[in-house]
């Protein structure tokens, strides 16, 4: 495939409501925005990787720099990309900066998808037409207004919750939770915030409450620990930060660290990548999900995308994101209900080629507080 151009761009959007991210309020998303063209096309790719480095190590700022300064230059006038595995072999002279990379490889995907008139869904291999979604709270500090909106959740049917632990909102708030809404399904997921050596208690306590899965209960070098735990808890273990590429795959697969992964195309360097790790952990008969942070409807196609995948067996994370975007620069999704085989929340996916719309580029244009050069 031919590359005409690929711009890249920092965006800049206010939020409508504050939203938790790595424990501290945002009052605006900075996410880096790639535009890759080949004979009039355009493929899109979109990574948020924070306002500050305060979850993986990299920024939103950072990650646009890289991609300008670093990136695309190894792969202007290259001519053209065969393969998606092509392209990560030109990117290879820059070590780690893993969302700055997906961002390339995320383009390279829908514009191929697109030029082959494929869904990108499609055209990774995903097995589904419909995706089951679910939502992610964090702590409230109104607790009237935190059962307020569950029982709107649970009115909207949708099924499977997952609830950020933080100091002092954590077993109280899970046994409350399984009194008063038992029809949820619930997963846990700690950030890696707690130890065996200080919070074994804590620890053990979270079987109590039948989770579909605890997610980074503890550090995330640890899979040796993971191991251990898993194997006293009756609750899966799931790894998120833990994966952030397919050695690390291979390592929590070896050690039985944990029986779930989720999965984020922009913390493990791409689609390419976030497959390569989704087929490693089916063929062990490990589960994934399709995990999502904060980002316009460009980034939340991959993630679906990523969902459509047939070991992707628990719902994909979903944020509505008109109730915090200001500006949507995409097509937004709408989710429906299904009633069999009972009442569940999903998203029918498009068939239009790529991540089945045109961004507003004027709107990413009039957004970007920086564009590559």
């Amino acid at each position: 495939m031919k590359i005409d151009n690929i711009t890249a761009y920092l965006v800049r959007i206010p939020l409508k409501t504050p939203f938790r991210f790595a424990d501290s309020p945002i009052d605006h998303i900075d996410t880096v925005i790639t535009r890759m063209s080949s004979g009039g096309v355009d493929g899109w790719g979109e990574v948020f990787a924070g306002n500050t480095p305060a979850l993986t190590g990299e920024w939103s700022r950072g990650v646009f720099d890289v991609v300008n300064s670093c990136l695309l230059p190894l792969v202007r006038g290259v001519g053209s990309i065969s393969s998606a595995d092509a392209l990560n072999e030109l990117l290879l002279p820059v070590k780690g900066n893993r969302h700055a990379k997906a961002s390339l490889d995320m383009a390279w995907w829908d514009l191929q998808s697109r030029l082959n008139n494929k869904p990108l869904h499609k055209a990774i291999g995903g097995t589904k037409d419909v995706v089951e979604v679910g939502l992610v709270f964090d702590q409230f500090d109104d607790q009237t207004q935190f059962y307020e909106t569950l029982k709107r959740v649970e009115a909207d049917n949708y099924r499977r919750v997952t609830f950020k632990i933080r100091p002092g909102w954590e077993i109280q708030m899970l046994a409350w939770v399984s009194v008063e809404f038992p029809s949820f399904t619930v997963q846990a997921d700690v950030e890696g915030a707690l130890s065996m050596e200080s919070n074994m208690e804590t620890l053990s306590r979270f079987d109590d409450f039948m989770l579909q899965a605890l997610e980074q209960p503890i550090g995330v070098n640890d899979f040796v620990g993971h191991a251990m735990l898993g194997e006293t808890m009756r609750t899966p273990i799931c790894l998120d930060e833990s994966i952030t590429c397919l050695t690390d795959a291979n390592i929590a697969i070896d050690l039985e660290s944990a029986k779930v992964f989720c999965l984020k195309s922009g913390r493990v360097g791409g689609i390419t990548e976030a497959k390569k790790i989704h087929d490693a952990a089916h063929a062990q008969d490990i589960k994934s999900y399709s995990g999502f942070d904060i980002q316009t409807s460009i980034g939340y196609r991959f993630a679906l995308a990523l969902g459509s995948l047939q070991g992707c067996e628990l719902p994909t994370d979903y944020i509505p994101l008109n109730d915090y975007l200001t500006t949507d620069i995409g097509e937004p999704i709408t989710t429906k209900v299904i009633t069999e085989p009972k009442p569940t929340r999903v998203v029918e996916l498009w068939k239009a080629p790529g991540i089945g719309f045109e961004p507003d580029v004027a709107a990413i244009e009039k957004l970007a507080v920086m564009k590559s050069e």
